[in-house]
């Protein structure tokens, strides 16, 4: 028994070191940047081939496996509290070290060089036009996607980017996994999300197939090692907007939308808001109302707030001082670097 506990005592010791390591690099970005760069790459392609031998995903497996833990120790809490802390401190040191420790390096815009653009209304109504006048034109009916052809492309865009701004290569083997409890994320309105712990993208079956471009541009940057949700948006983007297919570039256009119509709601005045609005494509507007009426009927107002109150703490907790507001900045982005 004491032999036991001795072995559990230093396990949670090793587990306490490696935070404080994380902590560390949460105050040294050059840490984190060498991390993302030199560590991350090699480590998420060496994950991510022994988890794509399987079809399913592993984040689930190990979430269910993890929950029975802790409750076993709970349920035996007076005997079984050293182990329940080493499960508790291991899930977070193994978070970190596979990717987690992404979210403590430079910004895009350090990356970049430049700094964040501050509110010019000129550039603004600009960049409206320029956005409405692609969105408009962009448009193409969409009823499927070649996930095949799309992967080719997003791939081949995110293995083109220069290394400054420190993202891994994608490699051949990182494909969507199949989730076990699919409903479960569409009652939250999640469409998809990476697996810090095997390194996977999981894409729920519920995502349209306008929505899919750019949900997977999205998730695969994650995978590379963005951690910023504004980035991510931003990445898709530019990785659906440069393709050469019409649906690819109209997907990204219109995926931006509810972003761009926040943006605006919130800055332009009433009548200059209908105004721009006005000039909307009908068939973009309907695609758009499409997409809100299929999520609202997935939507589950209980279990989505508690989703959302505790994915707002988590990305808080990791240097994302906005929250889940942070999917609307990638505007900020597109006007610091594209404009």
């Amino acid at each position: 028994m004491e032999r036991r506990i001795r072995k559990q005592l230093v396990a949670a010791g090793v587990a306490g070191a490696a935070l404080a390591g994380v902590a560390v690099c949460r105050r040294q970005t050059a840490l984190a940047d060498l991390y993302a760069t030199a560590v991350y790459p090699r480590l998420s392609g060496a994950v991510s081939r022994l988890s794509a031998l399987v079809p399913f995903s592993l984040e689930e497996i190990l979430a269910v496996a993890a929950a029975v833990a802790v409750i076993a120790c709970l349920a035996r809490l007076r005997r079984r509290w050293l182990p329940l802390l080493n499960i508790i401190l291991w899930v977070v040191v193994w978070f970190y070290a596979c990717w987690g420790l992404n979210y403590f390096r430079s910004s895009i815009f350090d990356r970049a060089g430049v700094r964040p653009a501050t509110f010019e209304t000129e550039r603004f109504e600009a960049f409206l036009k320029e956005y409405v006048d692609g969105l408009n034109g962009s448009y193409v009916p969409v009823e499927s996607i070649d996930t095949a052809a799309l992967e080719r492309e997003v791939k081949a865009f995110y293995d083109a980017l220069p290394e400054r701004w420190g993202l891994a290569r994608p490699k051949a083997w990182q494909r969507p996994k199949h989730l076990l409890f699919d409903r479960l994320y569409s009652a939250v309105s999640v469409m998809g999300f990476v697996g810090p712990f095997f390194n996977e993208i999981q894409i729920g079956s519920d995502v349209l197939p306008l929505q899919y471009p750019f949900v997977y541009a999205h998730e695969l940057s994650h995978l590379l090692g963005v951690s910023s949700e504004a980035e991510a948006n931003y990445w898709a983007w530019k990785a659906c907007t440069a393709s050469a297919s019409p649906a690819f570039r109209y997907a990204g256009y219109q995926a931006l939308l509810p972003y761009v119509l926040s943006n605006a709601a919130r800055v332009l005045p009433e009548e200059a808001y209908a105004a721009w609005a006005a000039g909307l494509r009908p068939e973009v507007v309907e695609a758009y109302r499409e997409e809100q009426a299929h999520w609202d009927d997935l939507y589950s107002p209980v279990v989505g707030r508690i989703q959302h109150w505790i994915y707002n703490l988590y990305l808080k907790g990791n240097r994302i001082s906005s929250g889940t507001a942070n999917y609307n900045e990638v505007i900020s982005i597109i006007l610091s670097l594209d404009s």
